[in-house]
């Protein structure tokens, strides 16, 4: 079966691909900016089976690497709202994923794990003496969350003679970068950089694509071809 939907489960951009029959949400890592409180996401039953979906939501002190590392913290009361929890669709229906943040208004990032399950109901639905829908193994789509500070501050410290690029600021990027001026963004590097990490590539020295992407737009270094 040909695969085709794409889903980016971290912000290190470790890549899950899925087939044509999933659950299909039109996003790669989420984001509330800093002066958003909710956030909305479609996601569609595109198989030709009602599904069963269920949504989890973990709070981690930050992404990347492998999933079964990250450190999971306590959610605070009333810090997150979402629904639905879970939702019975049939074959191309859709709902709406909602979140609402109502934790602190600080400068810190916050970083939430979101899964999606998704569970296809048996064509004999229920059984006898049992109003429970049969269901097989589930499959779960996940993604990040990213709670941008309501007190940001967006920094970046570029040195293109060591050829490096830190994030100094207290929320997240991304960085592109391209070898050659004509070159798309089909032949990139594309990464994240949390709060406090930092890159190292001959790309950032000399002239090269060079874009940070934030906030809706592309920034260009200061090698960025677009500069000159």
């Amino acid at each position: 079966m040909k695969k085709i939907l794409t889903f980016i489960s971290t912000l290190t951009l470790s890549t899950l691909v899925f087939s044509a029959h999933a659950l299909y949400v039109g996003s790669e890592v989420f984001t509330l900016e800093s002066d958003k409180s909710f956030f909305s996401r479609t996601y569609l039953n595109n198989t030709d089976r009602t599904n069963l979906y269920k949504i989890h939501v973990y709070k981690i002190e930050k992404p990347g690497g492998k999933e079964k590392d990250e450190k999971q913290l306590p959610i605070e009361d009333g810090e997150i709202l979402y629904t639905p929890l879970q939702k019975v669709l049939l074959p191309n229906e859709h709902e709406f994923f909602k979140l609402f943040y109502k934790g602190a208004k600080d400068d810190k990032e916050r970083y939430y794990r979101i899964i999606i399950e998704e569970t296809p109901v048996n064509l004999v639905p229920y059984q006898e003496n049992s109003k429970q829908p049969l269901v097989v193994p589930t499959v779960g789509l996940n993604t990040v969350m990213v709670i941008r500070p309501r007190e940001m501050k967006f920094t970046y410290d570029h040195n293109n003679v060591a050829g490096t690029i830190k994030n100094t600021g207290n929320t997240y990027f991304r960085l592109l970068l391209n070898d050659k001026c004509d070159s798309d963004e089909e032949n990139a590097k594309i990464l994240q950089l949390l709060p406090g990490e930092s890159y190292q590539h001959p790309w950032l020295k000399k002239e090269h694509k060079q874009f940070i992407i934030a906030f809706d737009r592309y920034i260009g270094l200061e090698n960025n071809c677009a500069s000159n």
